[in-house]
């Protein structure tokens, strides 16, 4: 036996189970009655002796062939048992699966042997001759009579292993002897023998891991959230936590192990409410083929076209063409269309065989194209940051510019409102609107719209992958030619959600493909597609793009496949239907279905594409486990069950703030700087994301462009373009939502003001994502080795023999002195010390609290750790505004008790002690007047009779900017150093004079000093100017009114209001520029003081209120 299928065998074996023999043996196959066709009995010993040619035929099948061992388990006391295999060929992992029998070594078991010879003795003695020995051959019988045995029927095989056969017989009798000794009656075999259970009882097959993507809301949680409620004394459900985390670090692992590299696709997304009209102008700007212009960021966006009408392959307008499918109510009037243009470098012709790429030159798109990574979190909400001083720094992803030199791989576009007719609710099987718009897109493309029927002719093009469409709805998916062969498994869903919740004219279209990466094999040239790496590429790409590679080196046969889906949905109008609009989101996650039951398991995309196949297992280890395995009919999956959901279309979220506001704050000069970061604050969508009520799962790229609607082509609108009757809004949105497996990157996302077809503008969106590559069958073979490797995990609490043991090395962590913004990290070590794999999670010590407390991070929360693994607890301080607050009024000894639960076994306690330094920041106000000093000195409190005027931390900063030396150019515009603010902090902590000398040369020094009273103020508990009192401060309309109105403050507040609004006067008066000046200082300064944590006040309003005390 080769020493490669002894390490298969052992790597079968449970932890704490050795194999003292193997035997290489076969089976005799039963053969059947002559007359019947019946199967007879299995042979035995006697009747092989009397037929030797049929052993000889035997030992030559290769399916007859069998393992026989003796595998020994000490604890305790030794205890053995003969297990016979089925014997897989070389290369190939055994399974539990082939375990046939198993017989403990105890009691009335039996091993008998017999040589088989060539001619019997009845043969022998017709013939007058002795009989002869068959060389090599003997037979093996095991028989078991025990009542309580495992195993009854006795088994006959045949080997030529006669050395190996004696010491297996030797063996057996010396474990025999052992068992022997107590009586069996006192000692019943399900019990002595209990740690053969797991090898015999029936095994829960390993679930698909490959074929369908877990789901994103499940995906996107973290470990420890996935498992069950548990705490101190109440485990949960263990048993279906073991196999949650087992699951998870098979899946991890299972697919580094197959890695090879890595690859990306580029995706164009673009969703277009048309309001029931046909195309009229070139589309080639929304879907890429042009160069972006940039977004008007103030004065007026025109209403008249801005570009060319759309020419279609006959050199004709676009009217023209459609008018014969166009109803009298859908008809474009002439003030939607505009000359065609002389200059041909500005249209779309699609003269010959010229593409329309050949007549624009690639130019980066606008400022507003952004680079947002998919393992960022959603948008940090501005109550939880300090508005920054520095102009260039935002609360948002920064956006940054982006290629448009390279097509996209995939182009996704989404419709709503196609067909605003009576009629189209009724029958909505016609497709002739769709096909208009194939022909726009087509001829944007600068491609024939018969360019898919042209076989070979496509080279570089597009060709239609899949489109659905529900009434007014429609999503189309159009991939380059020299891809199409990647993608398969192309499913579509529909489903309504308007009138009585079922009709179409809202609701959803969706689309889900199968994504496979093409490998360059190293005869073909990378080069044909220039957005997909090779593999000779990916493998230097893999160490940027995982952090890690695989130690070995894996061959590529069958690559992993990506699971893309994108939906396209219409949600309800009317800016006070939100709640509505997050229901048709509920709505439609759950009634967006696929149908998968008539999958193949293999199709195009799934072939190997690289290499012969050589050394491939013909059927996977687990078949369950396979993604190629048919889906059983009735099989469905949800817009979720993928690795990355796109979600685009008019959903129709408006933005909660005075129409008046939004307009003002649209057009105004002086909301240029920092104009869409404050709406979005009042943004419907972004509300229901942070409070979990729609698209929690989703996240969005920087709004940075104009509102999408809605617009008016007649006289009622302002000087924007902008519907008086409908108040602007962000309705036309591209959100994305993806697991670990696949990265995405968001290149651009940007509206399309120059489009007049519509009341709606279109918005279009790039991403690129960037996957591993991974060997499919490596991966599952991978799984399937993982998955015997954790066996002992999940049969913890059946066996009474496997006993999982963590250990914690550190009982106690003293963190030592933490404070305000300040992290400190500490380290705790676990080690699994047992001989079986186990697994630890935290649990809070009752059912109403957390596992840690607020001001401390724990990683990792849960984990997996096979025999002898540590893994490192890592304990992080994190003190925030809103927890230095309540930590600031409470005993500086901070104490916890983590409580590490050991799935199916007991729990370890560390003990965390801190010392929490107090800080002026996160105090209140009330609290800062009534300090007898500086808070690090102590002391009792002041009564309030004697509490001092103002806080003395706000006034020794301004007092220190009010220096005649100081320089405030710079104050509120750059970016303030983070090691003079800690200084300054500090300084008002403990009261030690500042170290810094006012220099009429040094910049660094006051702006870090401007940031320090910004973020002072913004961590006050309750903003300066109280809730109540913030809608009765945005009616003042004059200076007099806005000073009457300090009347209503607190005495502390009124004080430093005055005290904070006479320094700023003096910051803006002191500028070059002072109106500039003023306006920015508002801007950073008017949310802070004002701060509107309901989002309920006038934003146009506070800011007014502020710019009464500061203009100069």
């Amino acid at each position: 036996m080769s020493a490669v299928e002894t390490s298969a065998f052992r790597a079968l074996l449970r932890p704490g189970d050795t194999v003292k023999v193997l035997l290489d043996a076969f089976a005799i196959p039963p053969g059947t009655d002559p007359t019947t066709g019946a199967p007879l009995p299995p042979a035995d010993a006697v009747a092989l002796l009397a037929d030797a040619e049929r052993v000889r035929r035997a030992s030559e099948d290769a399916r007859n062939r069998r393992l026989v061992a003796v595998v020994v388990h000490n604890e305790g006391s030794e205890e053995g048992s003969v297990f016979v295999f089925r014997a897989r060929s070389t290369g190939k992992q055994l399974e539990q699966s082939d375990i046939l029998r198993v017989f403990p070594v105890f009691g009335n078991l039996n091993i008998s042997m017999a040589q088989i010879r060539r001619t019997t003795l009845m043969d022998s003695l017709r013939s007058g001759s002795l009989p002869q020995a068959a060389p090599g051959f003997l037979s093996l019988t095991i028989t078991q009579d025990d009542a309580a045995s495992i195993s009854q029927t006795p088994l006959t095989l045949c080997t030529q292993q006669v050395e190996t056969l004696r010491v297996l017989l030797t063996e057996c009798k010396r474990l025999k002897e052992l068992a022997d000794a107590p009586p069996i009656s006192t000692a019943p075999v399900l019990t002595t023998f209990s740690w053969l259970s797991p090898y015999t009882a029936r095994r829960a097959p390993l679930p698909p891991l490959f074929s369908i993507p877990e789901d994103l809301r499940i995906a996107r949680t973290p470990l420890h959230g996935r498992l069950s409620a548990a705490f101190a004394g109440q485990p949960g459900d263990d048993a279906g936590d073991v196999v949650r985390i087992r699951d998870e670090w098979i899946r991890v692992k299972a697919r580094d192990e197959a890695g090879t590299g890595a690859t990306r696709l580029s995706i164009r997304i673009g969703t277009f409410n048309v309001n029931g009209n046909l195309p009229s102008q070139d589309l080639s700007l929304w879907l890429g083929a042009q160069p972006l212009q940039p977004y008007q960021s103030q004065g007026i966006v025109t209403m008249a076209p801005a570009l060319p009408p759309l020419l279609t392959d006959l050199g004709k307008i676009a009217r023209s063409d459609f008018e014969e499918v166009m109803t009298p109510a859908t008809a474009m009037t002439d003030n939607f269309q505009s000359p065609v243009s002389p200059d041909p470098s500005v249209i779309s012709p699609l003269a010959g065989s010229t593409s329309i790429l050949s007549l624009v030159s690639p130019t980066s798109p606008e400022s507003s194209s952004s680079t947002v990574s998919s393992a960022s979190a959603t948008a940090t909400s501005p109550q939880s940051s300090v508005p920054s001083s520095a102009t260039s720094t935002s609360s948002t992803a920064t956006l940054t510019t982006a290629s448009s030199s390279e097509k996209p791989d995939l182009i996704v576009l989404g419709f709503q409102e196609l067909d605003l007719s009576t009629e189209a609710l009724l029958y909505a099987n016609s497709t002739a609107r769709e096909e208009a718009w194939m022909e726009a897109i087509y001829a944007a493309l600068g491609q024939s719209k018969d360019s898919e029927k042209e076989k070979g002719k496509n080279k570089g093009g597009y060709v239609k992958l899949a489109s659905k469409q529900l009434v007014g709805m429609l999503i189309i998916a159009l991939v380059k030619t020299e891809l199409r062969a990647c993608f398969d498994q192309v499913q579509t869903a529909a489903a309504g959600t308007g009138i009585m919740g079922l009709m179409g004219n809202k609701g959803g279209t969706a689309l889900r493909m199968r994504f496979t990466p093409p490998v360059a094999s190293p005869s073909r040239s990378s080069s044909r597609n220039p957005s997909i790496l090779s593999i000779s590429s990916a493998q230097t790409t893999s160490t940027t793009a995982t952090g890690a590679q695989s130690s070995k080196s894996v061959k590529l046969r069958k690559p992993g496949s990506t699971i893309l889906t994108f939906v396209n949905s219409h949600l309800a109008a009317f800016d006070e239907m939100v709640d509505r609009r997050n229901a048709d989101y509920a709505e439609l996650t759950k009634r967006l279905r696929f149908e998968l039951g008539t999958l193949g398991g293999e199709s195009a995309g799934s072939e190997l594409l690289f290499g012969d196949g050589e050394g491939a297992d013909a059927v996977p280890p687990t078949p369950t486990a396979s993604a190629g395995a048919p889906m059983p009919a009735g099989t469905t999956c949800g817009v979720f069950e993928s690795d990355v959901t796109f979600w685009l279309g008019d959903l129709n979220y408006r933005i909660d703030a005075p129409d008046g506001d939004v307009r003002t704050i649209l057009a105004s000069d002086e909301w240029e700087d920092g104009r869409l970061e404050t709406l979005v604050i009042y943004d419907q969508l972004k509300a229901a994301i942070r409070a979990n009520k729609a698209f929690g799962t989703f996240q969005e790229g920087t709004l940075a462009h104009h509102p999408t609607y809605r617009f008016n082509a007649g006289l009622l609108k302002d000087e924007l373009g902008y519907d008086l009757k409908r108040r602007p809004a962000w309705t036309d949105r591209v959100l994305w939502a993806s697991n670990n497996f696949t990265r995405v990157q968001q290149t651009s996302y940007t509206g399309h003001p120059q489009y007049s077809i519509s009341d709606h503008k279109p918005v279009s969106s790039d991403f690129t994502l960037n996957m591993d590559v991974f060997d499919l069958p490596t991966a599952e073979k991978s799984a399937d080795r993982l998955y015997r490797q954790l066996r002992g995990l999940e049969d913890a609490h059946e066996d009474h023999n496997a006993h999982v043991s963590l250990k914690v090395l550190e009982s106690s962590v003293d963190l030592g002195k933490i404070g305000h913004t300040k992290s400190v990290t500490k380290q705790v070590t676990v080690k699994n010390i047992g001989r079986i794999p186990c697994a630890y999670r935290l649990v809070p010590i009752d059912g109403e609290s957390a596992p840690h407390p607020d001001w401390l991070k724990v990683e990792p929360m849960a984990a997996l750790l096979l025999p002898d693994e540590i893994v490192q607890l890592t304990l992080t301080t994190t003190i925030d505004n809103n927890c230095a607050a309540r930590l600031n009024t409470q005993n500086k000894e901070l104490n916890c008790t983590l409580i590490l639960h050991t799935i199916m076994g007991k729990d370890h306690f560390v003990a965390v002690t801190a010392e929490y330094v107090p800080t002026c920041f996160g105090t209140s106000l009330s609290r800062l007047t009534r300090l007898p000093g500086p808070i690090r000195t102590g002391g009792d409190l002041l009564s309030e009779e004697r509490a001092i005027n103002a806080p003395r931390e706000i006034m020794r900063l301004i007092n220190w900017m009010m220096s005649s030396s100081v320089r405030m150019d710079k104050v509120f515009v750059e970016r303030a150093d983070e090691d003079i603010i800690d200084t300054i902090r500090e300084c008002l902590d403990t009261g030690v004079d500042f170290p810094f000398t006012p220099d009429e040369k040094e910049d660094k020094v006051p702006v870090a000093f401007g940031e320090t009273l910004l973020r002072l103020l913004n961590s006050l508990p309750e903003p300066l100017v109280r809730a109540d009192l913030q809608p009765q401060c945005v009616l003042q309309t004059s200076r007099d009114e806005a000073f009457e109105m300090l009347d209503a403050f607190e005495p502390a507040a009124v004080n430093v209001w005055i005290s904070v609004t006479a320094f700023l006067h003096f910051v803006c008066q002191s500028s070059a520029e002072p109106e500039a000046k003023t306006l920015a200082v508002a801007r950073l300064f008017a949310p802070v003081l004002l701060r509107d944590d309901a989002r309920e006040v006038s934003p146009v309003g506070r800011r007014n209120f502020l710019l009464a005390f500061i203009r100069p």
